[in-house]
């Protein structure tokens, strides 16, 4: 689950991280954005990108998941069919529940604009919705300090990540 998704780039680029790696590739993988913005959301299913969404983007990996169009270029129909969309507020716990039970929550540079209540509501959240062992990454600026003590740090390759435990 991609909170906060913006215009789309995030999910798109796990699902085509996802589909690279060759991993998953007799499961059926489902990659889900939300965003509070409605016309984000209406962005991100256009899966249109211009060309400075381009400018970091490997040649090869463009031309495997983009189609060309007039001023810029769109997902692949491939990668468009893992990846889905709502808009959400984070807060509303009822309304993520149909994100369903995942394995992995990208939140990144969103709790830094909520104040202590809020962001221990949106992390209540996403505990509910990680299955046991699944991860929570945030952005660099962000952590659960002071917010919960529900998480395991997960120390990987110059990051920390949280971790649901094992019996929660």
């Amino acid at each position: 689950w991609c909170a906060a998704c913006s215009s789309g780039q995030e999910p798109y680029t796990i699902a085509m991280l996802i589909d690279r790696s060759g991993l998953l590739r007799d499961c059926e993988v489902r990659v889900f954005g939300s965003d509070i913005s409605k016309r984000c959301i209406a962005a991100a299913r256009r899966a249109f990108y211009g060309p400075s969404s381009f400018r970091v983007l490997p040649e090869d990996v463009r031309r495997e998941y983009f189609e060309p169009r007039a001023g810029g270029a769109v997902v692949i129909e491939r990668i468009r069919s893992m990846v889905h969309f709502s808009q959400m507020n984070l807060l509303d716990q009822e309304r993520a529940r149909m994100v369903g039970r995942v394995d992995a929550i990208f939140c990144r540079n969103v709790l830094i604009y909520l104040d202590a209540q809020a962001r221990r509501r949106v992390i209540d959240v996403f505990l509910e919705r990680l299955l046991p062992m699944g991860v929570l990454l945030l952005g660099h600026s962000e952590s659960l300090l002071n917010v919960s003590t529900a998480f395991e740090l997960l120390h990987l390759r110059g990051d920390l990540v949280y971790r649901k435990p094992r019996g929660r």
